[in-house]
């Protein structure tokens, strides 16, 4: 580590946030008490990026449930803002009402991690979900480490207490339980939250562009979604945001973009970021988003695996890729894999969008080639075998 990281690392500014959040994580550890009470059996606790959204899979296998196993009795995780859908109880994260549920629900369903102080109650089912196939290595397969060691202590801890393992194809069963240490059961199912990539009509999309502000079915959506960086961060601690285009480019006539930060950035996010982009950092389902878009671009970001679901093209803007790939490492070769071309600045993209059509034709091929690795088992109805392995 060299010194200017050291200096970074641990700035007055960065320690102190840290510790504020400690200590009132300590707090809620103390109100919390796994085992004082007994298991309610037909309670779901939902959580989807520590309460931020109410999205992923968690959703849909939430859909699922709601409609096959109403007896059921559900609660989500949410977030300052966020909203449970209906049918479901709110429980604030952190709240006094979410650590009881998370206490005494008999089934856990998340896409990341419970809080550290998290202990599962003999009797509890934990279906962990994950968030996406990983071209970047994870936790135990990343060499050069900025992930903190209680970050991989609490990966640790939390895959021992999984009983199942959403995977979307066989790539990601073979990488995701190495890299968590996982040994319990995977169920190689597709992604539930692309069912709806599969299942979704016309006029989902419109209404969908519609409350986005494009009512024009003409214009062309471009979905520019970037993924975080381990190593940019704010001064006091938090992850930064991510953007490669000027924010206030102008894209060719029939053009218009649309802005998703990532999940991580999003405490450091501002309007002012997504410049002149409709900004849809906090809407709450990136599945609709996939559906409105027209192009995507990315990065690094897994959303590049589910979006080839739709069959739409996708553009990578990734200048830092050297660093990148040198500090996170990937699972595959990146570059002669991927569907689409790979960029190093706002100019060639715009160039690229202005000969979209005979670009995707170029990649046809690889295209396809990444639908059958990756997209084999996106057929609809993922939500359906998972609900019926974990619920019966």
């Amino acid at each position: 580590m060299d010194l200017k990281r050291i200096a970074k690392t641990y700035s007055p500014t960065r320690v102190m946030g840290a510790l504020r959040r400690r200590g009132s994580a300590y707090i809620r550890k103390l109100q919390y008490h796994p085992g004082r009470a007994s298991l309610v059996q037909n309670a779901v606790l939902f959580e989807s990026h520590r309460g931020s959204m109410v999205g992923c899979n968690p959703l849909d296998v939430f859909l699922e449930l709601r409609s096959s196993h109403p007896e059921l009795k559900f609660f989500w995780a949410v977030g300052k803002g966020v909203d449970a859908p209906e049918g479901s109880t709110a429980v604030p994260f952190g709240s006094t009402a979410y650590l009881r549920a998370l206490a005494t629900s008999k089934y856990l369903v998340n896409n990341s991690n419970f809080p550290w102080f998290f202990r599962k109650v003999p009797g509890q089912v934990y279906l962990q979900t994950w968030h996406g196939t990983p071209l970047k290595r994870l936790a135990r397969d990343i060499s050069t480490n900025y992930l903190t060691k209680s970050y991989l202590d609490t990966m640790d801890r939390e895959a021992s207490y999984w009983d199942y393992l959403i995977t979307p194809n066989e790539f990601c069963s073979h990488i995701l339980p190495n890299a968590f240490g996982f040994s319990g059961e995977v169920i190689e199912s597709g992604y539930p939250r692309n069912d709806r990539l599969t299942t979704a009509t016309g006029s989902d999309r419109q209404r969908i562009r519609e409350s986005l502000g494009v009512r024009d079915p003409s214009v062309n959506l471009v979905l520019y979604a970037p993924t975080w960086r381990d190593f940019k961060r704010t001064a006091t601690g938090k992850w930064d945001t991510v953007n490669f285009m000027d924010p206030e480019i102008e894209l060719p006539e029939g053009f218009k973009m649309m802005f998703r930060g990532h999940s991580n950035t999003i405490e450091a996010h501002t309007t002012k970021v997504a410049g002149n982009a409709i900004d849809v950092t906090t809407y709450p389902d990136v599945t609709d988003l996939y559906l409105a878009a027209d192009v995507l671009v990315t990065d690094y970001s897994s959303v590049m695996f589910d979006y080839t679901v739709t069959g739409k093209p996708i553009l990578f803007l990734a200048p830092d890729l050297d660093r990148y790939r040198a500090e996170r490492g990937f699972y595959f070769d990146f570059e002669s894999e991927a569907p689409g071309p790979i960029l190093n600045s706002d100019f060639e993209l715009l160039a690229t969008l202005m000969r979209i059509d005979e670009v995707s034709n170029q990649y046809l091929d690889k295209y396809r080639a990444w639908q059958r690795k990756f997209n084999g088992l996106e057929d609809g109805s993922a939500a359906k075998r998972v609900v019926k392995r974990v619920w019966g």
